[in-house]
């Protein structure tokens, strides 16, 4: 397991999944990809388990992709193809992992939330955000697009042109606006976020299990392949952004950054 993805058995019938590592806000390397496809897919499989919950360690959510890993990877491999693919197939298994998780996916969000940790929650059936937590796509400044369906999921959840704001314009938003947006369920007070933490698993597992789970299973079916045809489609236009003169210029900016900041 990835000294960085924190599984917590709760229960014969709740797991939660702690994004660990506060020291870089949570960012999501290729390792902790790997480890949280695993869980997911062993947790799809688990005949007990009902609810899936995730949540980050310390001040952040997550601000999602860790670049260096890709930044690397493509700048310092012989066969940049071969490193691009294995980023993309990579990519791809974790967000259909998603896609087709037919146990309940609760997000916690316990403060800031950026990229990829904030596209994936339109494929949660529960978000539920600290009053401090903050929302943000800044996909094109990193001449990156829009990933894990978010080009179809954004857009039937707030319209096009909310969607638009955010996924192109680097619009940062608060856990108002958010649930305003219909990207979060329900905000709680930063105080009381653990409690009602507690309070949400609680009348969850709670409920018939059975029933609970065909019904997810249902409303997921319509859309499954969609999202699936959705989430190939954007991989492969990201991949040829990352063939870009203004990904590579990203990068090196990013790297630069990361130096002198020592992040």
């Amino acid at each position: 397991m990835c000294e960085h993805i924190q599984l917590i058995k709760k229960s014969a019938i709740h797991w939660e999944i702690v994004l660990n590592r506060p020291e870089k806000y949570n960012a999501i390397t290729n390792e902790m990809y790997v480890a949280m496809t695993q869980i997911l897919q062993s947790a799809a499989q688990d005949e007990q388990l009902v609810l899936l919950s995730m949540t980050g360690k310390g001040k952040y959510y997550s601000s999602g992709t860790d670049l260096a890993d890709p930044a690397k990877a493509f700048m310092s491999n012989d066969d940049i193809e071969q490193a691009m693919n294995e980023g993309k197939n990579r990519l791809k298994n974790f967000i259909e992992s998603f896609i087709s998780f037919p146990k309940i996916l609760v997000g916690f969000i316990n403060g800031p939330a950026m990229g990829i940790s904030v596209t994936l929650l339109a494929l949660f059936d529960g978000v539920y955000a600290s009053s401090n937590a903050t929302f943000a796509l800044p996909f094109i400044r990193i001449a990156q697009a829009p990933e894990a369906c978010s080009s179809f999921s954004f857009p039937l959840l707030m319209g096009s042109l909310h969607a638009k704001e955010l996924l192109l314009f680097d619009k940062k938003i608060d856990a108002y606006e958010a649930q305003q947006k219909g990207l979060v369920t329900r905000v709680f007070d930063q105080s009381k976020f653990d409690e009602e933490k507690d309070k949400i698993c609680q009348q969850i597992l709670s409920l018939p299990k059975q029933s609970l789970l065909t019904s997810k299973v249902l409303i997921q079916k319509w859309n499954l392949d969609t999202l699936k045809y959705v989430n190939e489609y954007e991989l492969n236009n990201l991949q040829q952004r990352w063939t870009s003169e203004e990904f590579a210029q990203a990068m090196i900016t990013f790297l630069n950054k990361r130096t002198k900041s020592n992040l």
